[in-house]
């Protein structure tokens, strides 16, 4: 009898709070909305040889700093898009003009930018998105790459 009465107990507490109808289901909840991240790699050649500084130059990459500080690394990967690349991720949290100093000694200074334009999605949990606009280098001469989400800039200095 003591069982019954337990197991009615259990029964009776455990449909109480299996399932409260009045309360709506939050669409979002545990939605990711992940973009990949934008790329921009440098490569910096010579404008008579050809030759590119980072490869031929052996320049430290720990010497070199960008503002805003970013993470750099000179691609060695052997991918030939972006072999001898100084790469870093392009700052894709914010609307409007970024703007970016590069010095790398040795060789000089870069003033890099990027305009990022915010566009709806059409999604409520994540109403809009920021999107990395092409990147623009000053008095240079220097063509841009779009692969995928990797922008491949190559200066001639």
């Amino acid at each position: 009898m003591k069982k019954m009465l337990l197991i009615l107990l259990l029964a009776v507490v455990s449909m109480c709070s299996a399932c409260d109808k009045s309360k709506q289901a939050d669409p979002c909840n545990g939605f990711a909305w992940l973009t990949a991240p934008v790329k921009v790699g440098i490569i910096l050649k010579d404008k008579v040889t050809g030759e590119n500084f980072f490869l031929s130059r052996n320049i430290d990459v720990s010497k070199i700093t960008i503002t805003p500080a970013e993470t750099l690394t000179i691609q060695t990967n052997r991918n030939p898009d972006t072999y001898g690349a100084l790469s870093f991720l392009a700052e894709q949290t914010k609307k409007g003009d970024i703007k970016y100093t590069i010095n790398i000694p040795e060789v000089g200074a870069l003033n890099l930018s990027h305009t990022n334009v915010e566009k709806a999605t059409g999604t409520p949990c994540h109403p809009s998105m920021i999107i990395v606009g092409e990147p623009v280098i000053e008095g240079y001469s220097y063509t841009v790459e779009n692969k995928d989400t990797y922008y491949i800039i190559t200066v001639k200095m």
